[in-house]
């Protein structure tokens, strides 16, 4: 139904609009990455072994543009896992509409664009926003936007529907108002309020109670790359209500770099991340900061074991580039609680586990990074890499495992 109804709108739009015959461009990615890893979560007591897989993700897109500012994109998307079928005769479902959306340009003769449809949606470093393209589904939205196109700044106003129920005041919605401004040369900067509401009572507090939730994200971004430095700084205060108990949250991150005058440009780097949490979790106030829908593993580490949620994030990156189009980058995190007492969450910002009176400590532990990516005739990335978690006080006390060793080797081909 989604399919048929993209089709059908951007078939209307190409012929009420069209002059000449539209114009067809394809587009398509054949993407495929293995796994490995020695202990497969640390969340489930029965997932102590490690697992193998190799997942494959395959696009096509088809953009039409269709004369006098009026433009459609249609991208389809089929995600599996290698041998998930029953055999080699079966056929699973796999196949989605990923993207498909109308573009009209410049509304009432004025520099405002409309984007109607199935749309991915990408704001900033990705911190809140992002289409999490290391995911082998990825992120997309349902819904509007308008943007203002000034010289040298954009006006974005978004509204999605994230959950849709039988009565349109409990649906899920995302919406948001964000700001970006380059006017000073190599700087940019950001303001931003993004807001969720959903009343279907799908939210339970800490205290056991289900409710609605109604939360803001008010924050800002700036981003310089003078000279041969390179920083970004991000702040966000999270306030409103989730299933009855009031939201006080807040978070920030801070990076800063500097690449040499050489051959291979050495660039050393350094980050800091920090997201609030919950300090008492039998009062009325949720203090856990919520980043949203961020690119997780783009941050805080490769193995997904942390989030910018309850906690603190030291990072230090070395890298180097070999060659054209290629890096080679080690990373290495520090990961400790902010409060002992609320939980340890994954990148999705799922509760891992959790030290009820806060006697496990704050201490998650350590992780190494090492990682190449780079082009290989020019249509094909190659990306691989290794990383080990080394447990500290706190996993070891509440899941009774040691250290974790994972890897990847992921190609794409793009076309």
């Amino acid at each position: 139904m989604i399919v048929s109804s993209s089709l059908l709108l951007l078939i209307t739009a190409s012929a009420s609009a069209a002059i000449e015959p539209p114009k067809f461009t394809f587009s398509g990615q054949i993407r495929a990455r293995a796994e490995t890893t020695n202990i497969e979560s640390y969340a489930t007591p029965l997932k102590r072994r490690g697992y193998d897989t190799t997942m494959l993700r395959t696009r096509l897109g088809v953009g039409v543009d269709a004369g006098q500012g009026v433009k459609g994109f249609i991208q389809i998307q089929d995600s599996r896992n290698w041998g998930s079928e029953a055999s080699v005769t079966a056929n699973s479902a796999n196949v989605d509409l990923h993207q498909g959306y109308v573009d009209v340009l410049d509304l009432f003769a004025q520099p405002l664009d409309l984007r109607a449809g199935r749309q991915e949606l990408q704001y900033g470093d990705q911190r809140l926003i992002s289409p999490l393209d290391w995911s082998n589904i990825a992120r997309a939205w349902d819904g509007a936007r308008l943007r203002w196109r000034g010289s040298n700044y954009t006006v974005d106003l978004f509204e999605t529907v994230i959950k849709e129920v039988n009565i349109a005041k409990r649906n899920g919605n995302f919406w948001g108002l964000y700001t970006t401004c380059k006017a000073v040369p190599k700087h940019e900067f950001d303001a931003y309020i993004l807001g969720r509401d959903q009343g279907d009572d799908s939210f339970t507090n800490e205290h056991g109670t289900k409710g609605n939730r109604s939360d803001r994200t008010v924050g800002a971004r700036f981003k310089g790359t003078p000279d041969r430095f390179d920083y970004t700084g991000e702040a966000d205060w999270q306030f409103g209500r989730t299933a009855g108990q009031r939201v006080r949250a807040w978070a920030l991150a801070a990076t800063g770099g500097y690449t040499f005058d050489h051959a291979l440009k050495p660039r050393l780097g350094a980050e800091y991340d920090f997201a609030s949490g919950d300090s008492n979790p039998s009062d009325n106030q949720l203090q856990t900061f919520d980043p949203l829908y961020p690119f997780g593993h783009s941050y805080q580490g490769y193995q997904d074991v942390f989030a910018w949620k309850n906690g603190h994030d030291f990072k230090g990156s070395v890298s180097i580039d070999p060659k054209v189009d290629w890096r080679v980058q080690a990373d290495f995190h520090h990961f400790r609680l902010h409060h002992a007492s609320d939980s340890w969450y994954d990148s999705t910002g799922t509760q891992i586990t959790r030290s009820a009176t806060g006697a496990a400590g704050k201490e998650i532990g350590n992780e190494l990074d090492l990682h190449v990516k780079g082009k290989f005739r020019e249509v094909i990335t190659l990306w691989f890499g290794y990383s080990r978690f080394f447990a500290g006080s706190f996993v070891k006390t509440t899941t009774t495992r040691a250290d974790r060793d994972w890897g990847f080797f992921q190609a794409a081909f793009n076309f």
